[in-house]
């Protein structure tokens, strides 16, 4: 049998110049008659598919080779070759049987091996190719009757057999060759493996043409059971079919899918999704329909341990996602108690048992819905899902996904739409989530592992935890948001490491019934986890009630006194605009008290964490020091600010409905050098600014006459030195004039 050469416009050789070298595979003698030659053409990986009756061809020169290592008229003599639809076996496969005419003498044979119309008006994937013609015995191909392939051979056997026989067997007989020519069509095999069972089967024919002249026309009943032998190597053909023609993927209708929405497809499923992984197709594709399933389609994997990751697992794909539907409509579970639609797991390679974690699982392109109203029930599960993929994906379900030690997976454009876990990645490493929304869920994201990252993702109308970090090691956030103003909590912080870059929130609003603004947060501290959040965007939906009392961070004392979180870059927004109405600021928020002594909402706790807020030009800075993990009972929270304007403080200014400032706080001016004032600290804390008290910070403690630090009258700076370089003595304010050190006005 001629070896199959396989040319490929994606993957040119250089042989002599640029065309292929096919002389490995084939090479002819002058005069040789019928030379077979089968050729596999694929576009880019795809194999060809003589659409517009396409049919084979070859021409060129044999000869001598020339200086740019190519055979032309002036070296060799012109051959051409057009070849028939009878050529072409299917799947990109032709077989030419080439005349003595293509090979005239010794030499090299280049030119061109492609594809083109019986008129010679288009070609298509045309290939430059050399090989050589030997001189020698011309008979070493003779093949002088018309060449008919295996197929052809099989067909002309059958044709035979419903010639010498009667009505009935002509009736099977037809039947039989209309199947095979449909099971062949589908076939995933290769050359060799097509050609060896049409070999098998026409054997089979041999012995049915022996027993009809032996006996005589038999009866339908003989006759079936003739066919039994053929009809199992039919099987094991169609077992193995090709719908997608450019792709390498079992259908699942092939196997008796229906999509109608009302139809029990598991088993035709789980059938397709079984011989994939038994014969390493691996691709299973979805129609467009609606497939209803009883019980959870399970997927495997296999990985050999000494190819780590090097796994196989099988395809799942969808038409696309909003017209492919996988629908469970049952509580039934698998073997292992998951009630799920699907459930992913690592198969143990047969060859290998210490491998236990099998990779490359991918589900692509479908709407899943698990129409379970029980507790357990999930749209997906996955259990040692490694270097897997979940991609433009619809979830309904009770619950999402479930991943049980996902290692090194993607998961991108997927929408869960849940009432209860949206997404629950428990252990692993290494996992991406691009753009997955989570809607109407309790509790939408639930990580616990290392290194993995979110990107772009989003909850909507959720409530519980949005993001809970049990456990999550260097886990990063970039992007993200929502638009859950009834979450309690935003962010629930356990053991761990987290990184948030740039995150847009409404402050909790509470749900109305159980959950009140009080017991809410943006950060539940649980754990000794540090949080690094870097762009923090708050909205309220009216103006900030001051007796809300609900922190923007709150702690559980029992377990998070060694737990650090920085806040850098907040700006809040509220129905009245940025940062509030006067007395309703971002610098109220930074403070356990608001107007009147209450807790206002959106305020810090102080403790463990550090906070840089941003407004316009007005930054107060918090943050604290403790000794080991001790933290005062009474810790007071102190805040440095930048005055936007001069006298922010002062009776000049109407403070009296302005938030208070805490002990401690310090005030830089807006123009120091001109005060020859640094600033002033607040020496007690009060609800108003108006009832605070203010120790004013010299900025030049030595000078002339005119700087001189400007005094407020207002303010208690009794005892400030200065040193007057004109009267070349120190003076000091006496809280109302300069004097000397003998009282004298100076």
């Amino acid at each position: 049998m001629a070896a199959l050469i396989t040319l490929d416009t994606q993957k040119q050789q250089n042989g002599v110049s640029e065309a292929f070298n096919i002389a490995d595979s084939f090479n002819a003698r002058v005069g040789d008659e019928q030379v077979p030659l089968a050729v596999k053409f694929l576009e880019r990986g795809k194999v060809q598919q003589f659409e517009d009756g396409l049919v084979p061809f070859m021409s060129g020169f044999v000869g001598n080779l020339d200086d740019d290592g190519k055979v032309t008229a002036e070296t060799g003599e012109p051959v051409s070759y057009t070849g028939t639809r009878s050529d072409i076996v299917g799947l990109g496969m032709v077989k030419m049987n080439l005349p003595g005419t293509m090979f005239p003498q010794e030499g090299y044979f280049y030119g061109f091996l492609g594809l083109e119309t019986p008129d010679h008006s288009k070609r298509v994937s045309t290939f430059s190719v050399w090989f050589h013609v030997y001189n020698g015995n011309p008979d070493m191909f003779v093949n002088k009757d018309p060449f008919r392939s295996e197929l052809q051979k099989l067909l002309d056997t059958a044709e035979l057999l419903v010639k010498n026989g009667d009505q009935l067997v002509k009736g099977t007989i037809n039947e039989w060759i209309s199947k095979f020519q449909d099971a062949f069509t589908k076939w995933t095999g290769d050359y060799e493996t097509i050609n060896n069972t049409v070999k098998n089967i026409t054997i089979q024919l041999d012995e049915l043409e022996q027993k009809i002249k032996a006996d005589g026309l038999m009866t339908q009943a003989d006759l079936d059971k003739a066919l039994v032998p053929m009809n199992e190597l039919l099987d094991a053909m169609d077992g193995r079919v090709l719908i997608l023609e450019e792709m390498n993927q079992i259908n699942v209708k092939t196997y008796g899918a229906v999509g109608d929405g009302v139809t029990d497809d598991t088993e035709a499923i789980q059938k397709a999704l079984d011989e994939a992984y038994e014969n390493k197709v691996l691709n299973v594709y979805l129609p467009k329909g609606k497939y209803r399933v009883t019980k959870p389609l399970i997927m495997k994997a296999r990985n050999d341990q000494n190819l780590y990751y090097h796994g196989e697992g099988v395809k799942l794909t969808g038409f696309d996602k909003a017209n492919t539907y996988l629908i469970k409509d049952t509580d039934t579970e698998d073997g292992s108690g998951n009630n799920a639609v699907i459930t992913m797991i690592g198969n143990v390679d047969e060859t290998n048992v210490s491998a236990k974690t099998g990779t490359g699982i991918q589900v692509n392109n479908l709407t899943i819905n698990n129409q379970s109203n029980k507790d357990d029930a999930y749209a997906i599960i996955g259990k040692a899902f490694q270097r897997g993929s979940l991609e433009a994906l619809n979830i309904y379900a009770m619950n999402g996904i479930h991943m049980i030690d996902p290692y090194v997976n993607q998961l991108t454009d997927v929408v869960l739409e849940t009432q209860k876990s949206g997404l629950w990645l428990e252990g692993g490493t290494s996992n991406r989530l691009d753009s997955v929304l989570v809607r109407g869920s309790y509790d939408p994201f639930r990580i616990s592992g290392y290194y993995s990252q979110l990107i772009n993702c989003h909850s909507e109308n959720c409530y519980g935890t949005l993001y809970n970090f049990e456990k999550a090691y260097g886990v990063s956030m970039i992007g993200c948001g929502d638009e859950s103003s009834h979450a309690q909590y935003k962010f629930q912080m356990g053991d761990g490491y987290i990184d948030i870059s740039g995150y847009f929130t409404n402050f909790p609003a509470g749900d109305g019934d159980k959950v009140q603004i009080k017991d809410s947060a943006i950060i539940h501290v649980v754990g000794n986890g540090s949080v690094n959040l870097t762009g923090l965007y708050v909205g309220f939906r009216s103006d900030i009630n001051v007796n809300d009392d609900a922190p923007m961070i709150k702690y559980d004392d029992n377990n998070s006194s060694n737990s650090n979180i920085t806040v850098d870059g907040v700006r809040y927004s509220t129905s009245n605009g940025d940062g509030g109405t006067p007395g309703g600021n971002i610098h109220r928020l930074i403070y356990s008290k608001g107007l009147g002594g209450t807790d206002a909402a959106g305020h810090f706790l102080g403790k463990g964490f550090n906070v840089l807020t941003r407004r316009s030009s007005i930054m107060p800075y918090l943050g604290n020091r403790g000794m080991g993990n001790s933290v005062a009972t009474q810790f007071v929270q102190k805040a440095l600010y930048l005055d936007a304007v001069d006298n922010t403080h002062t009776a000049s200014m109407d403070v009296s409905k302005e938030a208070g400032y805490n002990q401690g706080d310090v005030l830089f001016y807006n123009n120091p050098g001109g005060r020859s004032m640094l600033g002033a600290v607040a020496v007690n804390t009060a609800d108003t600014v108006a009832k605070n008290e203010f120790k004013q910070i010299p900025l030049i403690v030595g000078g002339t006459k005119a700087q001189r630090p400007v005094i407020h009258a207002d303010m208690d700076s009794v005892g400030m030195m200065f040193f007057d370089t004109e009267l070349n003595k120190p003076i000091w304010w006496n809280g109302s004039a300069w004097v000397d050190f003998q009282g004298t006005p100076s």
